[in-house]
């Protein structure tokens, strides 16, 4: 059998060193990197066959005869969420060896080849007939809507994407009341056809391209600059898989969480509850490791005066996987109800009292893995959980002014941006003060953007005590900051203290220049 889309890896199999880390790997505690044993799927079934490693191990013994694929290789095959976890904990790269991808690659492979799961088969072929995975008829796709006319001029499309449309119905109907009370100028697609997520996911593309071609073309006729979802996997699949099989599109693409961040940021749109609220989030594999959108989300949730966001013990990075991805609640449901159920251990561990997402694949998974576990605690996605909230701009209690002592050490890093030398441009760093956030963006050398909001995608987290930040900024020399912040991290008090995030491996913070003010603080 060939196996033409695995061997594009065959060399980067080969880098796998078999460490574990995609396995075992634990909390690093000196840096808070929230790694705890990556993979979801092992967590569950034990063997090392569905970790990292031991599946590359497998691919390698396919590529080289030593095993011939079989119904059990396939079924195997299909375990996996593709969650990319793994890829995020491996060191053997900068990037990390990227599973996901060969999982995928090997998928086309097998299925080329005429070996199949016939539930995957059922899903293509419902695609096909009726734009939606999900056997439903194409012309009730809408119905969810009520009576009700789309223009067919706007500036802003809302793909609504099919698990919303036909299963979570009530995701697509909040984004869409939300998007009304707010008043933006919308459109939904009178014939959207599936994004084709499901297809790349379980090696069936055949039809990827049609599907494609058709969807740009609808909204291209809209004259639409922005298209909105509320679906993670939707939002991957636009934003990376298009582009990567060679599609090209001129209007933006943004989830419901980057667009009511922009809302929010620019003043348009506030959020406030009646009585004070705990909440917990969890990332979506599609939206957070695979796009990079981890703090427009939570940005939202803390723009609801009242609301308190607390972490679980896997987040951002390193968030385990609620195990609906990949195929897997599709083919493996009670896999796939384990897998979230270790996962709602975690958010119950926080003490919060609700658990929102941002995606409907993740609600269904982890709404059933509750049922499965016999789990309390509320499991609601974004749109859904802000909308009550909504409250007219002018309406909304005042805002706080600005940390006095945050605008000082803002100021300082200004007047002392050596302190960056030796990190690379677009390295990104975000402190926190008490839970008050800025960030620095370095442009150049000796060259620095101080902005006063949490950073999307920071390299590293500083967390300061106020004792902290009123030593650092006494010291006049960069040199003098370095030694100071050294001391304050490995000799703290309970009133100075810095703690730190890392948000990426160390292979990555190597790359870009990290090495140097680490050396100079004596922490390597």
């Amino acid at each position: 059998m060939e196996l033409r889309n695995l061997q594009q890896y065959q060399d980067e199999l080969w880098l796998c060193a078999r460490c574990g880390d995609c396995s075992l790997a634990d909390k690093i505690v000196a840096s808070h990197r929230d790694v705890y044993h990556p993979c979801a799927v092992k967590n569950v079934l034990g063997f090392e066959a569905y970790a990292s490693r031991g599946r590359i191990m497998i691919m390698n013994d396919l590529l080289d005869g030593a095993l011939e694929v079989n119904q059990d290789v396939v079924d195997w095959l299909y375990t996996c969420t593709t969650c990319k976890s793994c890829q995020e904990a491996c060191m053997a790269t900068a990037e990390g060896i990227r599973l996901p991808e060969m999982v995928e690659a090997l998928r086309r492979d097998v299925v080329a080849a005429g070996f199949d799961v016939p539930r995957h088969r059922e899903i293509e072929e419902s695609i096909v007939a009726e734009g939606n995975p999900y056997r439903e008829l194409a012309s009730k796709r809408l119905e969810l809507f009520g009576d009700r006319d789309w223009p067919e001029q706007a500036e802003v499309v809302y793909f609504v994407g099919c698990t919303s449309a036909y299963r979570e119905k009530e995701i697509a109907q909040t984004t869409v009341e939300l998007l009304d009370k707010i008043g933006v100028d919308y459109t939904v697609l009178q014939d959207e056809r599936c994004c084709g997520s499901v297809l790349l996911r379980l090696g069936h593309t055949e039809h990827f391209d049609e599907l494609t071609r058709h969807n740009i073309e609808a909204i291209e006729r809209t004259g639409a600059k922005t298209v909105v979802t509320a679906c993670a996997g939707c939002y991957r699949t636009w934003k990376i898989d298009m582009p990567r099989e060679g599609h090209k599109y001129k209007f933006e693409v943004l989830h419901i969480t980057e667009y009511l961040d922009r809302l929010v940021q620019e003043g348009r749109v506030a959020f406030e509850s009646p009585e004070p609220i705990v909440v917990t989030y969890h990332d979506p594999c599609h939206l957070g490791r695979h796009a990079e959108v981890y703090e427009a989300p939570r940005r939202v949730l803390q723009a609801v005066r009242s609301l308190e966001l607390v972490e679980m013990r896997t987040n951002r990075r390193y968030a385990h996987c609620c195990g609906s991805g990949g195929g897997v609640k599709s083919t493996y449901g009670q896999l796939a109800n384990q897998v979230a159920a270790n996962r709602l251990e975690e958010a119950e561990e926080t003490g919060a009292t609700t658990l929102v997402t941002a995606c409907p694949f993740c609600h269904r998974g982890l709404t059933d893995g509750a049922k499965y576990a016999g789990k309390e605690i509320d499991i609601v996605d974004l749109p859904t959980f802000v909308l009550p909230y909504l409250v007219e701009r002018e309406k909304a209690v005042g805002v706080e002014g600005e940390n006095p002592l945050k605008e000082r050490f803002m100021e300082y890093l200004r007047a002392h941006p050596k302190i960056f030398d030796g990190l690379k441009r677009g390295a990104v760093i975000d402190y926190d003060i008490d839970g008050d956030r800025f960030h620095v963006l370095v442009t150049g050398k000796s060259a620095i953007e101080v902005q006063p909001v949490r950073a999307e995608n920071p390299d590293v987290e500083l967390l300061f005590s106020r004792g902290a930040v009123e030593r650092l900024i006494q010291n006049e020399s960069e040199d003098d900051y370095a030694a100071e912040f050294g001391r304050l991290f490995k000799e703290p008090t309970d009133e100075e203290w810095i703690k730190f995030n890392l948000r990426l491996n160390i292979v990555k913070l190597l790359m870009k220049g990290y090495r140097k003010f680490a050396q100079k603080a004596g922490l390597i």
